[in-house]
């Protein structure tokens, strides 16, 4: 089941999976249209957001400025 932990209206929105333990980071990106990148965070993302939560907000605004390197860790 997934439950928000962390979330900025129109931004992000970071999830917790309690059954796989993923945490899944949803970044709303785009300028002329508006589209959604959302992935699975890997060990040292995970880590920087369990140390300094605000380093959330750092990595969505990563994802806005360079949608491309996300791409291929969509879910």
């Amino acid at each position: 089941m997934l439950k928000t932990i962390a979330e900025e209206t129109w931004f992000y929105i970071l999830e917790h999976d309690d059954e796989t333990g993923d945490y899944i980071l949803d970044v709303a990106c785009g300028t002329v249209a508006i589209y959604t990148i959302k992935f699975k965070l890997n060990e040292g993302e995970i880590n920087n957001y369990l140390t300094d939560p605000s380093s959330i907000r750092v990595l969505a605004y990563r994802v806005c400025d360079y949608p491309k390197e996300y791409l291929d860790r969509r879910v």
